[in-house]
């Protein structure tokens, strides 16, 4: 577990070892004032059955007095008890905030962490990852992590030391005794716990799928609302949901209860503990001392028992909460050996013709590789058009030109320079609308200055991206203008509003080079010709790359490169790809009818 929690450090970003021994200090005198506390007892339990008090802790106290009467020495004792009592009541609390205060920012830097490090994780790895682990691991595994396992082995040192520290007392008063009630509640205590575990382990098990389970069916429902709706298939979703939640509930019930149980076992060791610890007493002591010492026993007790309690209480929560500790292991290792992606300042600036030499690539968790060997060039400030049917390659070829995925082999240079020599300056450079246009539940202002504040956002290349992206009449009929808020993932938008925001998105950053991947897919004829004409315009001032299914889109541009099985197969333009490639001129007679 300490190697665990060696690994999931990488999470957070500031200074442990400090706070780790602050801890150990305070539970340290924290366990001094139970100790002194339950101490203070003897003498009170002493003057209380009529002990002299011409010497010892009472005479010391009788003469501070100047009295040896026994109502105002045992007044005096009880009050400097109860204010040892008190006094640790208060310290534990305010350690106990200043410790929880700590643990939850933890948890909080290590779930911030933890989705930086997903972010900034390879795009492949991205493709290939399930959102509902995601979902689980920072909502859950995190939590688990911190909450249960970190703050748990810091209560249980806490609790250790003070128990350490009860005992050293009871031995210091009766040492015959108190081996006898160690070897009680300790023989009960690891019994409990070695009969529990296996069932914490699995509630643990069962805990974290079922948190996957519920995101795995919360997702589709919410976020492919419309699709559930109209196939019906919403109760199921629900249903799926239901389950998982019933059977978390019941993993919860399960793991309360057996964290419960070993204090009602504790429970009944007490009294035969303190059964077997009064015939120890009388029996090898007189009368007045076996009270007194009995009296200490059972003021200790009421001290140690609900410690031990805590203890194995804590043990089954760590023990639990352990299976969320393995699974944020496990997410770091393979997020560390999938390499990521630091952000940085851009340093140097692509300029010139953007050439693929010899480009393969083939999936991590691949055989057969989806690009073979392609080599191009996309001529600066022109139109040029990556076209194919479904599954050709083309969309993963437009990933490894926007750096979003690494070649198997070869390169992708612009004016010369490989583009992985600082993705930041080539990111800066790219305006991209993809299909499938992702909106954010905020205004249609923050949609279109998109990673932009608010007080960031440059009016006039806002009024610029808006008046290309033929939105201007759209903007007029909404009720609030650019602050309309436009709902989750753009709900409110017909397909061609959502594609020209995502237009407007791209030239709002005034790019170098304008991607577009099936970005007028989903506008009608006329708004098409409108985008159309409006790309035509911007010939020769930024190059232009278009992915597209509809031919139409790429019937005037430079040049066309055909694609088929992850090859090019003709390249040049609409006209000359159509006689070079009957497969193309297929695709454009179908494309008449």
């Amino acid at each position: 577990m300490i190697e665990d929690l060696k690994t999931v450090r990488v999470l957070v970003h500031r200074p442990l070892r400090g706070w780790a021994v602050f801890s150990v200090i305070g539970s340290l005198a924290i366990a001094g004032l139970d100790m002194l506390g339950v101490a203070a007892m003897l003498p009170l339990m002493q003057a209380v059955t009529g002990s002299s008090m011409d010497s010892g802790f009472l005479g010391a106290v009788a003469e501070m007095l100047g009295t040896r009467d026994v109502e105002t020495v045992v007044m005096a004792v009880a009050g400097m008890v109860a204010a040892a009592f008190i006094l640790k009541s208060v310290m534990t609390t305010a350690f106990r905030w200043w410790q929880l205060g700590i643990t939850t920012k933890l948890e909080a830097e290590a779930s911030e962490e933890l989705l930086r490090r997903y972010v900034r994780a390879p795009y492949w790895a991205h493709r290939s990852r399930k959102l509902a682990e995601v979902h689980r691991n920072i909502a859950s595994a995190v939590p688990q992590t911190f909450s249960q396992v970190l703050q748990g082995l810091l209560s249980w040192v806490t609790d250790a030391l003070t128990l350490a520290a009860l005992v050293v007392v009871l031995l210091l008063v009766s040492p015959l005794a108190t081996v006898l009630a160690g070897v009680l509640f300790v023989g009960a205590g690891w019994g409990v716990q070695r009969l529990l575990r296996p069932r914490y382990a699995k509630v643990g098990e069962t805990i974290a799928q079922a948190d996957l389970d519920a995101w795995s069916a919360l997702m589709p429902g919410v976020n492919g609302f419309r699709e559930a709706r109209l196939a019906a298939a919403s109760e199921m979703f629900v249903r799926r949901f239901g389950v998982a939640k019933h059977r978390r509930a019941e993993a919860y019930r399960e793991l309360s209860l057996i964290s419960e149980l070993p204090k009602y076992v504790l429970e009944v060791v007490f009294v035969i503990g303190i059964a077997g610890v009064a015939a120890v007493l009388f029996a090898t002591g007189g009368a007045a001392t076996a009270a007194s010492v009995l009296g200490v026993f059972a003021a200790g007790s009421t001290r140690i028992l609900p410690t031990i309690n805590r203890l194995v209480a804590t043990t089954g929560g760590i023990r639990a909460g352990e299976v969320g500790l393995r699974i944020l292991v496990a997410e770091i290792r393979q997020l560390d050996d999938n390499g990521s992606y630091v952000p940085g300042p851009p340093v140097r600036h692509f300029e010139g013709d953007i050439t693929l030499e010899g480009v393969s690539f083939t999936f991590p968790d691949a055989e057969e590789p989806v690009i073979r060997d392609v080599s191009a060039t996309v001529t600066e400030g022109q139109t040029t058009a990556f076209v194919g049917s479904s599954g050709a390659g083309k969309s993963t070829l437009l990933d490894l030109i926007l750096g979003l995925l690494d070649p198997t082999r070869g390169s992708v240079r612009c004016g010369g320079m490989d583009i992985r020599d600082d993705f930041a300056a080539w990111y800066s450079q790219l305006g991209v609308v993809p299909q499938d246009v992702f909106l954010l539940d905020d205004t249609l202002l923050a949609n279109i200055a998109f990673g932009d504040e608010a007080d960031d956002v440059d009016r006039d290349r806002l009024a610029d991206a808006i008046r290309l992206a033929q939105l201007g009449d759209f903007i007029a009929e909404l009720p609030d203008g650019l602050a309309t808020r436009l709902g989750e993932r753009g709900v409110r938008l017909s397909g061609g509003q959502r594609q020209r925001v995502g237009i407007a998105r791209a030239l709002y950053r005034q790019p170098r080079i304008l991607v577009l991947d099936e970005a007028t897919s989903a506008l009608d004829n006329a708004t098409e010709h409108r985008i159309t004409e409006t790309l035509e315009r911007l010939a020769g001032t930024m190059t232009v790359i278009v992915v597209a299914h509809r031919l139409s889109t790429v019937r005037n541009a430079d040049k066309v490169i055909f694609i088929s099985d992850g090859m090019i197969q003709a390249e040049g333009t609409f006209h000359e790809v159509e006689a070079l490639s009957p497969e193309f001129a297929h695709l454009v007679a179908l494309g008449k009818l």
